[in-house]
């Protein structure tokens, strides 16, 4: 049904649900998975900041997002990571077109009415223009956000030792995690296996990746 996928991200909380949502789709039809992140400067650009380093800094920061969501991938799926300067509106729209995405996995505030036309939805406009699907994700009931590091080690500890192949006898978890985007990354080791669980901050999901060999 779906031969690439794509998923616009910048590190908030309906762009992780949205990573979640993309990932397990591209996997599920073993599509392409496309990760794109749009540096967007503008006039609210801090005047100390010259434009090439605002530029920089938001390519590395697009770099680290969109290698995140790389990491999270199941083994096999091909991922491919785009980083793109411009309006994000039409960065996604042109990246569509270029890359013939059949599906777009984006997140929205769930917010209705008047608010959502005076935000200028990234989503909305990305809906109303694009020339293929839209799936748009929004907040699941029961989902419970993560939002300190101790909350992130308790949820990595509970999937690691919940998943079905991972002997968590001699399991031993890094106790400062790394935040990137919307996302903690937890380190975890057995005696024979090293681990990164990637845990969502927006909704607690976990993602367990396999870095034995890295």
């Amino acid at each position: 049904m779906y031969d690439t996928v794509l998923i616009p991200t910048d590190g908030s909380e309906p762009a992780a649900r949205a990573v979640e949502q993309g990932l397990e789709i591209a996997d599920r039809f073993d599509a392409t998975l496309h990760v794109l992140y749009a540096a967007d400067l503008d006039d609210r650009t801090p005047l100390d900041i010259s434009s090439s380093q605002a530029a920089e800094s938001m390519r590395e920061y697009g770099q680290q997002l969109t290698g995140g969501v790389a990491e999270q991938a199941p083994a096999g799926l091909e991922v491919v990571r785009a980083v793109e300067e411009g309006d994000p509106r039409e960065v996604i729209l042109e990246y569509v077109d270029e890359h013939d995405i059949d599906v777009v996995v984006m997140g929205t505030h769930g917010r209705r009415g008047l608010d959502k036309l005076l935000l200028g939805s990234v989503t909305e406009h990305v809906m109303r223009n694009v020339t293929c699907s839209v799936l748009v994700t929004r907040a699941e009931p029961g989902e419970e956000p993560v939002d300190n590091a101790s909350a992130a080690i308790d949820a990595a500890r509970t999937a690691l030792e919940s998943a079905d192949d991972v002997d968590a006898d001699g399991l031993e978890l890094e106790g400062q995690p790394h935040e990137m985007g919307g996302y903690w990354i937890v380190h975890a080791e057995t005696p024979e296996r090293s681990f990164n669980v990637h845990i969502s901050r927006a909704t607690g999901t976990a993602r367990i990746a396999d870095v034995t060999d890295e």
